[in-house]
């Protein structure tokens, strides 16, 4: 009877503890996939940044040139900048160095576009590269995280692999401690061949 309670409560012990895990592993995958989205909405805002500030650089060079041209163009411009400038600095959390160094190469480019006669395209590369240099950083950085899995879910899972790591060793334990006992603990050699007789 000693076996079976044992057996049944190592049984049911185990099943919670997959039964956990399987929800641990469920809620870090949703959490996962929202971040994976929030990586492919922080990539579009980059995108549009730089597009926006080279559609605002030459529009100011047509302008330079003696072509005329409608303001409106820069405005709009100016606006989907500004949209994305905004969409990056919401998006990244700027306690994590690689967000610092992002919103830095941004405070770059928002000096840069201040002075309209600064807005030069040799000024603009030179900030732009470090600009796609940060922007990269970034996203790898969040892709090892979403790679990685969620601190919630690395911890967890250590958890229950030490705990199984653990229960496999005392029911190995309970195991050969009970395989070493034996009804005939000090019988002689003709009593034990009597009985398997």
């Amino acid at each position: 009877m000693n076996e079976v309670s044992i057996g049944a409560v190592g049984a049911a012990t185990i099943a919670g503890l997959v039964s956990m895990l399987g929800l641990i592993i469920g809620k870090e995958q949703k959490v996962s996939e929202f971040r994976q989205i929030w990586i492919d909405q922080l990539r579009k805002c980059v995108v549009d940044y730089l597009v926006s500030i080279n559609a605002v650089c030459d529009i100011l060079r047509s302008r330079d040139s003696g072509k005329n041209s409608d303001n409106s163009a820069l405005i709009e411009n100016y606006k989907l900048l500004n949209e994305a400038s905004h969409g990056i600095t919401l998006r990244v959390n700027d306690d994590e160095q690689p967000a610092k160094a992002l919103l830095a190469a941004m405070n770059e480019f928002e000096l840069l576009a201040s002075d309209n006669k600064t807005l030069t395209p040799e000024k603009i590369k030179a900030v732009e590269s470090r600009f796609i240099r940060e922007s990269k950083a970034l996203l790898k950085f969040e892709w090892n995280r979403v790679k990685k899995g969620e601190k919630v879910f690395v911890w967890t899972k250590r958890i229950i692999l030490a705990m199984i790591v653990l229960l496999l060793a005392l029911l190995g334990y309970v195991w050969v401690g009970s395989s070493n006992y034996s009804p005939l603990d000090s019988g002689s050699d003709a009593e034990l061949h009597l009985i398997f007789l």
